[in-house]
């Protein structure tokens, strides 16, 4: 009897240890520590490769204004973004803003991610960032996860898309919507950091 008491025990502490691990990977618990970029300081550059091959930097873009978009296909919050992500790229194509998605998630091939693209039509392009290393450089955990630089380089906002409390709902404060506006009208940004929402990046070993 009591063999079965200890064996039921173990069972139960070794479920509920699964429990655990899973529950801490989903709302990144275990992120790996990464460098981030300060508010104002300049963005890091990047050399990344797009679904149809084609070779981007963030140095190319200077001049204009960029958006960053850490995203994930197979994250549920990362596509309930993309059709307002999409939006506001279209909203902003004549205004030299250049809208990109980065994908780092460990697994995903360039295949599926323009499988994906098409399908959702997204207006901008998506580049895979092999092995995590541009969001470990500047600190991306979740999908998905803006950094707005202006034509200097420079981060000017940091954080979620909007305050979203659902996967397809829209939240009511658009934070990068605002910081996006601001900028372009030399104003203020109003909320430069916000807390990133959404599935954390599943990164390579």
């Amino acid at each position: 009897m009591k063999k079965i008491m200890v064996l039921v025990i173990i069972a139960l502490v070794v479920i509920l240890g699964a429990v655990l691990v899973a529950a801490g990977w989903q709302l990144g618990a275990f992120d790996k520590p990464a460098a981030a970029v300060a508010i104002g300081a300049p963005m890091p550059d990047f050399t990344l490769r797009d679904i149809e091959g084609v070779e981007h930097t963030l140095s190319q873009y200077r001049g204009k204004t960029v958006v960053l978009v850490f995203a994930s296909f197979k994250c549920p919050w990362s596509k309930g973004a993309d059709p307002q992500i999409a939006a506001l790229a279209e909203e902003y194509s004549d205004r030299d803003v250049v809208f990109l998605a980065i994908d780092s998630h460990y697994d995903t091939s360039p295949e599926e991610i323009a499988a994906y693209a098409n399908a959702a039509r997204l207006p901008f392009a998506t580049v895979k960032d092999e092995g995590n290393r541009y969001a470990d450089l500047v600190g991306a955990k979740r999908t998905p996860e803006v950094f707005l630089v202006d034509r200097e380089g420079a981060l000017v906002y940091h954080g979620a898309f909007d305050n979203r409390r659902g996967t397809d709902a829209p939240g009511g404060k658009t934070y990068t919507a605002d910081a996006l506006a601001a900028l372009l009208e030399g104003k203020s940004i109003p909320v430069a950091e916000t807390r990133s929402w959404g599935c954390t990046i599943k990164r390579a070993e």
